[in-house]
């Protein structure tokens, strides 16, 4: 009796499942070479872990993330002048983003 009331509250959690578990589940079972996938991800989750480290290091620096802000206003500030303060300008940079979402996303953006 108690092996059909886990089976039936698994099926019940099963049938709750949000709906991008289900399609995470779907994909995964499509998936040939899981060892590989597997392998990848884990990678990429030492490549970030790796990767703050060495952001956390930079920081630690006397003078670097200062320099590196101040090399960041400098470009928000020339970026702006660039593509945002003349209406030309602005107009052109919308026109190539809406261009580049539409490559995007494969469809017309309006």
């Amino acid at each position: 009796m108690a092996m059909a009331t886990g089976e039936a509250s698994a099926e019940v959690a099963t049938a709750e499942l949000p709906e991008f578990i289900k399609k995470a589940q779907e994909a995964w079972d499509k998936v040939e070479d899981k060892y590989a996938v597997s392998s990848l991800a884990v990678a990429g989750f030492v490549g970030v872990w790796a990767s703050a480290g060495v952001v956390s290091a930079i920081d630690r620096l006397p003078l670097v993330p200062g320099l590196l802000e101040l090399v960041g206003i400098g470009y928000t500030g020339w970026f702006a002048y660039k593509h945002v303060v003349f209406k030309p300008d602005r107009e052109a940079f919308v026109k190539k983003l809406k261009e580049t979402y539409s490559e995007i996303i494969g469809g017309s953006s309006s």
